[in-house]
């Protein structure tokens, strides 16, 4: 039995997983004072590096009045991309305010933007009054009078590839040309060899398509028992504009009408194994996120192993996280996917900073009396929580820093 390869799907140089980075850094403006908002200028800070993408870097920025609207006792924030080694970036943002303790203050979580080389900025519009941050009553936000801005970012974005693309402008045209040539097959029945019926439509299409670009197609068209009839392809339980959609993204390696449907070309991409039109739906939907179908495109992304949504969802609901606790569909999340649930603990416990434990050493066990012993003590002295349920080791390391006893 022979068997063909997709050339976009299978031969592993698309890449179907993105890589969520996470960045996070703070920016201290010394002796801040109703001088700083007087000027009519921008404060910038340093620029902050990526942690895991060295290429990346962000600047934070501060201007003393709103300028897109007529609250001139207002900060504006904004964050700045300004070196990023790629096409574009898809990323979420929130800023805050440290206060003296070091807890995040007037925390504002922004929309999900893309970012590229002619849209850089993410400005944090209205973002504290002048009153508010100078009263007398709120100097925790300004220990030692310093303002400290702090922000948090959830970020992916596609590398340059020099191998698939080329500066060659005479390349690139022929290539445009080769692949508005093979959509038009997608629209003219000339030369078919096999149909797709859905219903009572008919569509027309090409076997060495079909065979190039799903495993699935692949294995229907090659295997022995389909022999008798390998002329026609029913398909059931979707509608036909989705079918025609997806035969669009066959032919053409594009889904035109996406925001329209991703939600049922997640579930056509998963069951044909089309697994760069199920990243392009998963793009879609991340776009279309907010408060109201955060849990929705959660319980998608389990349904149908879109991982990309799955971490983005995740991470968008930690940001959010008292918007969507208290909503009913959270609750069949908690009751139905206690998994999903404890994926969200751990990106919180990773990023939460609130919780501090101090360990405590005495000499002598004293609750045994068993002076020979000495006895460790973890103190949970301040989280940001009610209640924490926690599971323990201690261990003493040796000059190899091996864990014993």
């Amino acid at each position: 039995m022979s068997s063909t390869n997709s050339s976009s799907e299978s031969d592993g140089k698309f890449s179907t997983k993105k890589i969520i980075e996470k960045d996070s850094f703070t920016w201290t403006i010394e002796k801040f004072s109703y001088c700083e908002l007087i000027k009519n200028k921008t404060t910038k800070s340093p620029l902050f590096t990526s942690k895991r993408n060295g290429t990346i870097k962000w600047s934070l920025n501060m201007f003393p009045k709103e300028v897109c609207s007529y609250d001139e006792d207002r900060i504006i924030f904004w964050l700045e991309l300004e070196k990023a080694d790629c096409i574009e970036l898809t990323a979420l943002f929130s800023f805050y305010f440290l206060n003296a303790d070091g807890e995040k203050k007037h925390k504002k979580v922004m929309n999900i933007m893309k970012l590229n080389k002619t849209k850089r900025r993410c400005f944090c519009h209205r973002f504290l009054e002048h009153d508010f941050l100078l009263s007398a009553d709120n100097n925790e936000l300004l220990p030692n009078g310093d303002l400290i801005v702090g922000c948090e970012i959830f970020h992916f974005h596609d590398a340059i590839n020099t191998d698939d693309f080329s500066t060659n402008n005479s390349i690139n045209e022929s290539l445009n040309v080769l692949l508005n040539d093979i959509a038009v097959m997608c629209e003219s029945p000339k030369f078919s060899d096999c149909v797709i019926k859905v219903g009572d439509s008919k569509i027309s299409v090409h076997k060495f398509i079909l065979v190039s670009r799903s495993e699935v197609f692949n294995s229907i068209l090659t295997d022995k028992q389909y022999e008798s009839n390998l002329n026609i392809i029913e398909i059931n339980g979707f509608r036909l504009e989705i079918v025609k959609e997806m035969i669009t993204y066959l032919y053409t390696g594009k889904s035109p009408n996406i925001y329209k449907m991703a939600i049922e070309m997640l579930q056509i991409g998963e069951k044909y194994k089309l697994q760069r039109l199920k990243l392009i739906a998963e793009e879609s939907l991340i776009h279309s996120l907010y408060i109201g179908n955060a849990c929705d495109y959660l319980l998608f992304s389990e349904l149908y192993s879109a991982e990309t949504l799955q971490k983005w969802c995740l991470r968008f609901i930690y940001f959010n996280v008292e918007k969507v606790i208290n909503t009913e569909k959270w609750k069949v999340v908690v009751s139905d996917y206690p998994l999903l649930v404890a994926k969200l603990f751990n990106i919180a416990a990773k990023n939460n900073n609130t919780a501090k434990w101090p360990l405590l050493l005495y000499p002598k066990e004293g609750i045994i009396n068993n002076e020979s012993f000495i006895s460790l003590e973890l103190l949970l002295e301040e989280v940001d929580c009610i209640e924490l349920t926690v599971l323990c080791s201690f261990y003493v390391l040796n000059e190899y820093v091996e864990k014993k006893t």
